[in-house]
């Protein structure tokens, strides 16, 4: 049994793809007999209650709001921090708590291992003109903490193309991150906003902001409205462009077909994807995607813009890729809605097939062998 410390500056409650990514890999490698540790930020509004799970004190980041920014307090849990038995340390970020992880990996002598999750240089937007990051400073950033780790985990093999357009010579692991079904909940009666539909049912699951190219996805569906006037939009998901983008969805004259839920926890989440007829992304600045992979997992199809990323996980007859162009994309949905009954099953079925390497315990026991060979690694250049 490995006693595995994640450190990540981003954690429950807060809902993204890192954070769920977290979260199911951790039980899924429980569940395997390891204890994993988790080291992030606490939240005014509550913390998850679990003896493995450790809250440093924080404040919200002004630029970007749910974000939070932690500080090395409370000083005696960052004081006991060295004394706890980890045997691999995983870093999920490169701000303070991930630099934290990393500082103990090095102290310890022990494997370090890190997941590059975002882009960070498509995220410079939310930082002052003054303090603005540059591109060239993001990926000096994400190439020197990535060097001093022991392995580099890209979601993806974009990504660690990307890394290794950065000048990263760390060894990598192609290690998506994993879908839970169970997570999910049962199956149960669609959701209000699809059971009221009169048409087609196009789902967006994912954090609002700017970055994610939601305001494409907007003038596309009001494309493909003025075709399929019944269809409806169903966007899942908060963030700091929700405002922005509902006021577009009203300049468009979409605002009556276009339903914004708000952030769901999973179990909530399933219903959506069980039901919509369709799942849409725009996005170009993912690392996975891991609602992508959620989608799929469910029996639902994709239409999404056309990058490394997606291409990598949206094969075969799981899902049409198309330019980002709101026309473009207008023009595949409005293929896909008009196959016949027997090809959208066909999509149904094939969504599922692409979704199949993406399941969290085949992918956490992948991940325990790499913890694994680090560890005995490590012992053999101590010995």
């Amino acid at each position: 049994m490995l006693t595995i410390g994640m450190f990540s500056d981003t954690y429950t409650p807060e809902t993204n793809g890192v954070v769920t990514s977290i979260v199911s890999t951790a039980k899924a490698l429980r569940r395997r007999g390891h204890r994993v540790i988790v080291v992030g930020p606490a939240h005014p509004e509550g913390d998850e209650e679990h003896p493995d799970v450790f809250h440093l004190r924080s404040t919200s980041f002004p630029f970007y709001p749910g974000f939070r920014l932690a500080f090395p307090l409370p000083a005696k849990l960052v004081a006991a921090l060295p004394n706890v038995p980890f045997d691999v340390i995983h870093a999920h970020s490169f701000f303070f708590i991930g630099c934290l992880g990393a500082y103990l990996a090095r102290m310890r002598k022990l494997p370090l291992f890190f997941t590059y999750h975002t882009r960070v240089a498509d995220y410079a937007h939310y930082l002052p003109m003054y303090q603005r990051v540059t591109k060239a400073q993001a990926v000096w950033i994400s190439r020197e903490f990535s060097n001093r780790c022991d392995r580099v985990i890209a979601p993806t093999t974009g990504t660690a193309d990307l890394l290794r357009s950065y000048g990263v010579t760390a060894p990598f692991s192609i290690l998506p991150g994993g879908v839970d079904l169970e997570s999910f909940g049962p199956a149960g009666e669609p959701p209000r906003a699809i059971r009221t539909a009169r048409g087609p049912v196009l789902l967006s699951v994912g954090r609002l902001g700017k970055e994610k190219n939601l305001d494409m996805m907007l003038r596309g569906f009001a494309a493909f409205a003025a075709v399929q006037p019944e269809a409806r939009l169903i966007v899942i998901g908060d963030g700091p462009h929700r405002e922005d983008l509902e006021r577009l969805a009203q300049e468009l004259g979409v605002a009556a077909s276009v339903v914004f839920v708000g952030a769901l926890a999973q179990e909530e989440l399933g219903a959506y994807y069980r039901h919509a007829d369709v799942f849409a992304f725009t996005s170009v600045t993912e690392t996975q995607g891991l609602v992508i992979a959620e989608a799929l997992a469910h029996g639902l199809p994709v239409v999404a813009v056309n990058c490394p990323v997606t291409a990598e996980i949206v094969v075969g007859k799981a899902g049409i890729l198309t330019p980002d162009d709101p026309q473009a994309f207008a023009q595949s949905l409005q293929t896909f809605f008009e196959e016949p009954r027997e090809e959208r099953a066909a999509r149904a079925a094939a969504a599922q097939r692409a979704a199949a390497p993406f399941g969290v315990d085949a992918l956490a026991e992948r991940l325990e062998e790499e913890y694994m060979q680090a560890r005995r690694d490590a012992v053999a250049a101590g010995s």
